[in-house]
């Protein structure tokens, strides 16, 4: 009897169970997690402040002035035919005049007030403003080293700052010095003696730490026993008497449009009864002032303190950081 060959299909059923006892066996050791993947630290991206807080408070201060981009575009590509790439590069050139950063109104593209408003003169967003912030400081023996170093501090790449120089006189900056402290002013609060006092007192005197010195006092007297400079005494603060004469002086010129003369801190003066009060007490001989009547008078009074017609200067510090951010995005 013949004896039958197997059939070859086992060869291939061994391979068959070969590879499931594999499968099983790699499935039984544990698999190797993937090593997390490391992410680099963002660096910190810290934006330059201007610190102004070692300065004198009444040597600088600080504007904010809008100007809309879109006008700008409008005005290079349109009126004036520029490709759109050197229309850019003329925006993210550009640095404001002195007379854009000081005119009193604000033309076209400039505007003041922007409060999330659309532009007054084109319509469009807020996102095409550009924010210009100004720090003006005036130089004097207390400024003119902060100011170097805060120069030098400022970031150099792609023009971020600009410093412009203004060349003026002491009488028109302490015309301009007035004119900023009395805006807010509140006349008709009898606090605003104090607050004029410590403004005024910050200008003369800028190295002494006034805010400190007044919140210890409650009151501001007349000194009889010292001929120059000031003290504190039992929350009184004692001023020299040229001084303290020197403060009514200021406080009249701050008040005296009202009718029915200037407050001081010894109540109020007309011009002539103010006049007859410097002149006895001796403070307009000790500044120079000899006219005869009380006119003239307060002509050389407002010159001995205003400094007169000697030099002194504006340093503006632009910073064109918002600037160069909306022209990115054009």
């Amino acid at each position: 009897m013949a004896v039958k060959k197997r059939s070859g299909r086992t060869k291939p059923a061994k391979k068959v169970v070969k590879k499931a006892k594999a499968a099983l066996a790699r499935k039984a050791k544990p698999a190797k997690q993937a090593a997390p993947v490391k992410k680099k630290p963002a660096s910190p991206v810290r934006a330059f402040q201007v610190d102004l807080s070692e300065f004198p408070p009444e040597s600088i201060a600080t504007t904010q002035r809008w100007l809309c981009v879109a006008c700008v575009w409008q005005a290079f590509t349109r009126h004036l035919e520029l490709a759109p790439q050197k229309a850019r590069l003329e925006i993210q050139r550009y640095t404001p005049t002195l007379e854009e950063l000081t005119a009193p109104d604000a033309v076209r593209p400039f505007f003041t007030a922007r409060d999330k408003q659309p532009c007054p003169y084109c319509g469009s967003a807020g996102k095409w403003h550009a924010n210009l912030e100004t720090h003006r400081i005036e130089s004097g023996k207390a400024t003119d080293a902060l100011r170097r170093n805060l120069v030098k501090s400022l970031p150099k790449s792609g023009e971020q700052f600009v410093v412009l120089e203004q060349k003026a006189t002491q009488q028109h900056a302490f015309f301009e010095w007035l004119e900023k402290v009395t805006t807010h002013l509140n006349l008709d609060d009898p606090d605003w003696l104090r607050e004029i006092s410590l403004h005024y007192l910050s200008r003369k005197e800028p190295k002494v730490d006034w805010p400190a010195q007044f919140a210890q006092t409650h009151s501001i007297r007349r000194s009889r026993r010292l001929e120059s400079g000031w003290e504190v005494d039992n929350g009184r603060l004692f001023l020299a008497p040229m001084l303290f004469d020197e403060l009514l002086a200021v406080q009249y010129l701050v008040s005296r449009s009202q009718l029915a003369g200037g407050l001081t801190l010894e109540g109020r003066y007309t011009l002539p009864e103010l006049w007859a009060r410097l002149r006895n007490s001796g403070y307009l001989r000790s500044a120079d002032v000899h006219a005869g009547n009380p006119s003239d008078a307060l002509e050389q009074l407002l010159a001995h303190l205003g400094g007169g017609e000697s030099p002194v200067r504006f340093y503006y510090v632009v910073d064109r950081r918002d600037l160069l951010r909306v022209a990115k995005a054009l």
